[in-house]
């Protein structure tokens, strides 16, 4: 084979077989005047000279869009071109930059590709800048037109269509049509869309045009993607519902426009996002068959990858990340039923359940053979079936274990749809529970512990009220123990050694039960038309559920073996010990649990003080509450038995923790038990109207605030010792009961026939005497002060006066003659005559004074030094501001709002100091307007109009100062009013918010119209004056109230009406405790007495009362001296206000 031979010297001239592509830069020249604008623009069948004059025009444009600066000779220079060049007024279609329309028609005949991008480029900056200028926005709209010519249509689809390689041919072209669709509003949007043949021609494919240099797609240099996906989401914010609907329904657009979502920059998949909830979900005129081609549970599934996007947007600080805004899109799509995803549904009642309803009502009333008759009632324990398909699909491909927000997305889901709860946890077959401790263990637990806290759905799910038939027991069982809470991983959480795995597991159980005993209430719900099958329902339930859960074996034992310094850990078990015996306790009692060991290492811990922080003594004390309930259901539990590690007595110690109740810890629960102890044990009198241990723990607590410690251990084992000899022979003092009746009615003839007093009582006197012939001589003194307050406080608890009278006789001669002399019978200090009978409530605190005695002198009774204002008005006034409120009234129904204070709590807070809160509170009243409004509660109207008002009224201030005091008082006082449609004040109330939409926050509503005017209601006068003085006690807080209440005259009017010599001594009192309000304000005093001479009205009311009384007066005139400006009064009144205090 020979040699191929050489082509000689003139083979250079022989043509390559591929041309090399050499992209040229285009060339360009400073633009001067319109003139050589028109000149440079004007067609050239020379493609590189048209060229030439596209990019002299494209820099006059970029310099105006992009660099800083007014520009006004540029635009001076581009309006007079586009002037020159408009076309006449009377042509049929006139055609805008025609010589640039005719350059761009020429560069397609000869497929230049370099000019079919320039002019689309060009065009779309002139638009931008047309639009920001009123004037030219006609010219603006004239180019639109043009370019939805025929001829210039055909080029736009040619360069939509473009090979995906020319990427600067297509995307300049979708610049161009985002800013003609969102040109003046979307003027044009609607014939861009009907021309779509043309305009939208290969959207779905230019959307896959990606991004693939390196790093991060720059903004101002977008993709081909970008510029289609802009384009889409501008047209879906200006097109109508009708081609919006025709838009959505193209698949392969939809599909690419989430495909790669997840590869887009951060500010592109906002933009999506944002898009299609404003202009998609939140479309109401939509129909849920279109939003629900959208997102199905692919395009769902491509969404969720969001969670973990990990680039980042350097201009998006301090804004949501792409994380946080797609998990609200994702929440919202996926539980708000008008987004088109959330389907109806019946909660824990299957699909197919309600299809034989009609039919089983029938066979029910034929033939009542309980839960057999339903046929559904056990089908569901292999599978379930679910109305919200797309949700089951997409909500298996999460994975809340490994991320937070993906776990709140399928708790959320779960309490929008909770039918998806049981098949969720049937699907996930490898979802198991055994415990190891790792981040994906803790996750699952954290899944579990939100699946148990959802609230159970209304009647069940069931429409429009109970159904005749329970729910499948299985659905609902699976809700309250989801599957793998099986009794094998639970069994190996409780026996692991790390105490957070058992810890985590006590907590999901606590939560099971508690869910479980929510559910058979509502079984047991008198509603319901078949009571009998739905108590067996809850029977079957409660019978499903032991065998599902743990033993109490292991419960037990587990909390036996948590270290005593875990208090969390301890509540918790405690409680779940607690829980199985209040809710199963056929499990609970099958272990034999004595509980003394523990309650007595809890009692100690809290006695001793062993905690430092006060969150763990609150914890502890919890436990203990616990514990008690426990006890209180073990037959067992030995009360009064010294345990070893005691001092005293498990009964006698938890009742001197009651007394002490230090540092604010709540003994309530405790001392519930420990009453109820008492009674069983006969330690007190159970009959209706007596008070329990009250006498007891009020005299210690007289005791404790004496400062008398040092005897006061002495007296608790002699109460001690008394409550055990009580609790093991009752019956003996009932009989010395008996027996001290018929000597006092012999020895007397009194008649205490009927009389009854406690048995404690009675150890106490038979105890007494050997107590004190051996006890220590320095502790009797503190003794029969306590006997003293123990006779006085059960005579003001109810108990028969001459039978006590008798008995402290006896206790008195106990003592030593020196002490004799100074013992009698003491009740706690309180204005006017001392109650000496009536009934005592044992959980409200009898003693806010120090002690007075029965048999004192009215003199003595009523000296100002024996007696003190501050006690006499030292109930909290003013309102009060709990920042809980703005959370909790949102759980609570409509008539628990008004009529137990919730909505007054949350208004209080727009007098708030802090300018969050109160903007806050602002938003939630609203809320609770509409919330009301919608409801059935009776007054709802007006109860709206109140609330409404109210918020109108306070938005002009409520982001600078807190709302006037007096106008918040009166909102929560009106409230009141309202919700009783009898109340004296109520046309009064409604003819007020009748008046205006708005109030007066310098004034004090409806005092003119109760003072002045005549009452609704005859003979309600002064009812209206009581509800007045109680709005206005609760106005003054603040020296900008008492400046209020100065300018409208107000202290003169109340003087006023406190002088009626007629008025009753309760109302009487509100008025001074008024003016004592007023002390507590800085500067109060002082306007008091040198604006409306305080001292002498006190004084000529100090002459004219009764004896009893005058002391108030006086001591009035004390505070306001103490209290005001001492300089100031000597100076106003010249040395005279001294003369009165010191007289």
């Amino acid at each position: 084979m020979s040699k191929r031979s050489s082509r000689g010297a003139d083979s250079g001239d022989i043509p390559r077989k591929r041309l090399k592509v050499v992209h040229e830069p285009p060339t360009h020249e400073e633009v001067h005047t319109s003139r050589q604008l028109t000149q440079l623009l004007s067609f050239e069948n020379d493609l590189k000279k048209a060229r030439h004059g596209l990019q002299s025009f494209k820099v006059v444009l970029d310099k105006i869009v992009y660099e800083d600066g007014d520009h006004e000779a540029e635009r001076k220079l581009l309006f007079d071109y586009l002037n020159s060049t408009k076309p006449r007024d009377y042509e049929e279609a006139p055609i805008f930059l025609s010589e640039m329309m005719e350059t761009w028609v020429f560069a397609g005949q000869h497929n230049d590709d370099n000019v079919m991008s320039a002019v689309p480029a060009i065009v779309a900056l002139l638009l931008r800048i047309l639009g920001q200028t009123l004037e030219m926005v006609p010219y603006g709209l004239g180019i639109c037109r043009t370019l939805l010519q025929k001829r210039q249509l055909e080029l736009i689809a040619r360069n939509l269509s473009a090979d995906k390689g020319k990427e600067f041919v297509i995307s300049p072209m979708l610049r161009l049509l985002r800013e003609m669709i969102c040109f003046d509003g979307g003027a044009v949007a609607m014939p861009i869309f009907r021309a779509r043949s043309f305009t939208f021609r290969s959207l779905g494919r230019n959307m896959s045009i990606k991004y693939l240099g390196k790093g991060q797609e720059e903004r101002k240099r977008p993709s081909g993607r970008t510029n289609a996906v802009r384009f889409f989401l501008s047209a879906l914010k200006f097109l109508n519902q009708e081609a919006k609907r025709e838009l959505l329904s193209q698949k392969d657009v939809t599909f690419a426009l989430i495909r790669t979502i997840k590869d887009d920059p951060p500010y592109l998949v906002i933009d999506i996002l944002t898009a299609l909830k404003a202009h998609v979900l939140l479309d109401t005129k939509l129909p849920r068959d279109v939003k629900g081609r959208v997102l199905n549970a692919n395009t769902l599934s491509r969404i969720a990858p969001l969670y973990t996007y990990k680039q980042e947007d350097p201009e998006a600080e301090g804004r949501e990340t792409v994380a946080e805004i797609a998990h609200d899109f994702l929440q919202f799509s996926c539980t708000v039923p008008s987004a088109g995803i959330l389907r109806p549904q019946s909660g824990f009642y299957p699909a197919g359940t309600e299809q034989e309803a009609e039919s089983l009502v029938e066979s029910r009333r034929a033939d009542d053979l309980g839960l057999e008759n339903i046929v559904w009632m056990d089908q569901f324990r292999q599978e379930t079936t679910v109305r919200n398909v797309v949700l089951s699909d997409f909500i298996q491909n999460l994975r809340p274990w490994s991320n937070v927000k993906q776990a709140e997305l399928l708790i959320s889901i779960f309490t929008a749809a909770p039918e998806l709860a049981a098949d969720y946890f049937f699907k996930k077959q490898g979802f198991t529970f055994e415990p190891k401790l790792s981040a994906t263990w803790i996750g699952y637990a954290a899944l579990l512990f939100g699946t148990l806290t959802i609230d159970i759905p209304k009647y069940f799910g069931h429409p429009g009220g109970y159904s005749p038939f329970p729910p499948p027991t299985s659905v609902v069982m699976d809700n309250i123990m989801p599957p793998p809470l099986n009794p094998k991983a639970l069994t190996r959480c409780f026996s692991q050694k790390s105490n957070l795995i058992s810890f985590f597991a006590t907590r999901l159980l606590v939560a099971a039960v508690e869910k479980l005993d929510r559910v058979v209430k509502l079984y047991r719900d008198p509603c319901h038309s078949n009571k009998e099958l739905w108590g067996e329902a809850a029977r079957r339930l409660v019978d499903e559920f032991c065998q599902r859960s743990l033993s109490i074996k292991d419960i037990l034992a587990s909390y036996r073996s948590i270290p005593e310094r875990d208090v969390l850990h301890r509540e918790a078990a405690s409680r779940l010990v607690r829980l199985y015996y209040e809710v199963i306790p056929q499990i609970a009692l099958i272990a034999k649990f004595d509980v003394s060991p523990s309650l007595v290492v809890a009692i100690e811990r809290l006695d001793k003080r062993e905690l430092g922080d006060t969150r763990d003594q609150n914890l502890s004390l919890i436990e203990l509450e616990h514990l008690l309930v426990i006890a209180r259901c073990s037959p067992g539990m030995r009360w009064f038995a010294n345990l070893g590690g005691l001092a005293l007595s498990p009964f006698t110690t938890l009742l001197r923790l009651t007394v002490d109740t230090w540092q604010g810890l709540s003994s309530d629960k405790i001392l519930d038990v420990l009453n109820f102890i008492a009674r069983e044990q006969q330690l007190v009198v159970s009959s209706p109207g007596q008070s329990g241990l009250a006498p007891i723990i009020q005299s210690f607590r007289l005791l404790k605030d004496a400062s008398k410690t040092e005897s006061i251990a002495e007296i608790w084992a002699f109460l001690d010792q008394c409550m055990s000899r009580c609790a093991t022979r009752p019956i003996k003092y009932l009989d010395m009961t008996g027996s001290l009746l018929e000597e006092e009615i012999q020895t007397d003839g009194a008649s205490m026939q009927g009389s009854v007093i406690s048995p404690l009582t009675m150890a106490i006197l038979e105890q007494l005497p050997s107590t004190v012939g051996t006890g220590d001589n320095k502790a009797l003194p503190t003794l029969a002060e306590f006997l003293s307050h123990f006779v006085g406080f059960s005579k003001l608890a109810g108990g028969d006066a001459a039978l006590l009278d008798c008995i402290f006789r006896r206790l008195r001669v106990c003592f030593p003659e020196s002490l004799q002399a100074g013992m009698q019978v003491a009740v706690p200090d309180a204005p006017g005559p001392a109650p000496t009978s009536g009934p005592m409530d044992s959980d409200t605190p009898m003693l806010d004074s120090t002690p007075r005695t029965l048999n004192s002198t009215d003199e003595e009774g009523s000296s100002t030094d024996a007696k003190s204002i501050d006690e006499l008005f030292a109930s909290p006034v003013g309102l009060e501001l709990d920042n809980s409120a703005l959370t909790r009234w949102s759980t609570k129904t409509v008539d628990e709002l008004i009529d137990e204070g919730y909505a007054a709590r949350l208004i209080s807070l727009l007098a708030s100091e802090h300018t969050s809160i109160r903007k806050e509170a602002l938003t939630n009243i609203l809320k609770m307007a509409v919330r009301i409004r919608e409801s059935d509660y009776d007054e709802k109207d007006q109860c709206w109009l109140l609330l409404a008002e109210l918020a109108e009224s306070a938005k002009r201030q409520v982001d600078s100062t807190p709302i006037p005091t007096p106008i918040v008082a009166f909102a929560c006082h009106a409230l009141g009013v309202l919700r009783d449609p009898l109340h004296d004040l109520y046309p009064k109330v409604n003819t007020f918010l009748n008046r205006g939409p708005i109030w007066n926050l310098d004034r004090l509503p409806l005092v003119y119209e109760i003072v002045q005017e005549e009452p609704s209601v005859d003979g309600s006068y002064y009812l209206g004056i009581s509800w007045l003085v109680a709005y206005l006690l609760d106005s003054l807080r603040t020296p900008a109230d008492l400046a209020l209440f100065h300018k409208k005259r107000m202290f003169e009017r109340l003087l006023s009406l406190a002088s009626n010599p007629y008025m009753r001594a309760p109302l009487k009192t509100q008025f001074l405790r008024i003016l004592y309000q007023t002390t507590c304000i800085e500067g109060g005093s002082t306007t008091l007495t040198t604006r409306f001479g305080i001292i002498g009205w006190l004084e000529s009311q100090k002459a004219s009362s009764s004896g009893e009384d005058a002391w108030i007066y006086e001591a009035l005139i004390k505070r306001v001296w103490k209290t005001a400006d001492e300089e100031r009064i000597l100076s106003w009144s010249k040395g005279g206000i001294r003369d009165v205090v010191d007289a």
